[in-house]
């Protein structure tokens, strides 16, 4: 019985460390404007990286799609938001900035904007210890612990004699390991109307140690819809 227990918490430990990373942290949604539906949803992300940028608003759009919202990407409507070069010359003149995506927005017929951007990236140091360094056999330098006897499953040192874990603390303490380099990412969705100009949802994720941005656009774009969704911020076509 204990060794299926054991086995089944292991199992539950390896699917959870194999779960999405992006968490949706905080949302709010305007509970003053009456839920529609629109004719045409624009996604933007506004990211440096041209890639990330079409990986995002592809998995975003696909999404709205299937639960029956008109929406198209924008990473050829605005060029300007995937093009540093063109970037930093346009942010020179926030006025001329303004006046271009209004004229973007208008040439579409877009009347509702989603924005999606990068506002904080943390960066944190940990160190690893060596675990093949750690195990060892019994007596000194082993682990305190009895396997499968009552020290394992009771008292948490009833197994061993005090030399045994004072041996195997000193190796913890001293031991070899590594450090790692842990990020992480905040990302800001705001979610607008065109016509009124009023924000109708605004959403923060975080992502830890992001993997792959295919995987992680598709998680983030999966929390960020079902809560407009649940929230019933806009209704499908």
């Amino acid at each position: 019985m204990r060794n299926s227990i054991i086995a089944l918490f292991f199992i539950a430990v390896m699917f959870i460390g194999c779960g999405p990373s992006t968490k949706l942290v905080r949302s709010w949604a305007n509970e003053e404007v009456t839920p529609k539906s629109y004719n045409k949803l624009a996604v933007v992300a506004l990211t440096p990286n041209a890639s990330n940028r079409y990986l995002i608003e592809r998995a975003v759009v696909a999404d709205f799609k299937k639960e029956g919202i008109k929406a198209i990407p924008t990473y050829e409507i605005f060029p300007m938001a995937g093009k540093m070069d063109q970037l930093q010359e346009l942010i020179k003149d926030k006025e001329d900035l303004k006046r271009k995506v209004v004229q973007k927005v208008e040439e579409n017929k877009i009347d509702a904007l989603m924005i999606i951007s990068i506002f904080n990236i943390e960066k944190e140091q940990r160190f690893v210890r060596d675990n093949n360094y750690m195990a060892g056999g019994a007596g000194y330098y082993g682990s305190p612990y009895v396997m499968g006897g009552p020290g394992y499953y009771g008292s948490p040192y009833a197994g061993g004699a005090y030399y045994n874990y004072y041996a195997y603390s000193l190796a913890t303490v001293y031991n070899d390991g590594y450090y790692v380099d842990d990020y992480t990412y905040f990302l800001e969705c705001n979610l607008y109307d065109v016509a009124s100009e009023k924000l109708l949802w605004t959403g923060r994720t975080k992502t830890v140690n992001m993997k792959s941005v295919e995987d992680e656009a598709i998680y983030f774009s999966d929390v960020v819809i079902k809560d407009i969704l649940k929230k019933k911020v806009i209704l499908p076509n």
